[in-house]
């Protein structure tokens, strides 16, 4: 299975607990001279860069939007996205390996390593925890 996580033209697949509401949030991105609806579902991770932001979502799309990472982090679910750097929001749902050695990295189910804040390692690896137990429950 772990060979068709690491396929390009395969979206990757979420995990998220049985409670989740799933399609019930869309956002709208202004992208390319049009509006590109996505499902907030589909985003895997963010990455901000200054007043802008790499959105990436499971078809393995890359979208430069021209809002801040903290703009996105007021509206995104806080229960299924968070901040685990100050430049990376990721959607557990697709966080596939905890945080890697010294390191300090995030596997995600498109092979996208993210760093974890050193200050915050401890919080996000209480809420990683917590994420995971509500997916057995």
């Amino acid at each position: 299975m772990e060979s068709l996580t690491n396929n390009p033209l395969m979206p990757v697949m979420p995990h998220f607990p049985a409670s989740y509401q799933r399609g019930t949030q869309r956002i709208a991105l202004p992208y390319l001279n049009r509006t590109v609806m996505i499902s907030v579902d589909d985003i895997t991770c963010l990455e901000g860069e200054g007043n802008y932001t790499f959105l990436y979502t499971r078809d393995r799309k890359k979208y430069l939007i021209s809002k801040t990472l903290k703009e996105f982090e007021r509206t995104l679910d806080g229960n299924v996205f968070l901040r685990v750097h100050k430049s990376h929001i990721v959607n557990l749902g697709y966080v596939r390996r905890g945080i890697l050695g010294a390191d300090r990295m995030l596997r995600m189910a498109d092979g996208r390593e993210v760093s974890v804040s050193r200050r915050r390692m401890k919080e996000i690896w209480d809420r990683l925890n917590e994420y995971y137990q509500n997916l057995l429950n």
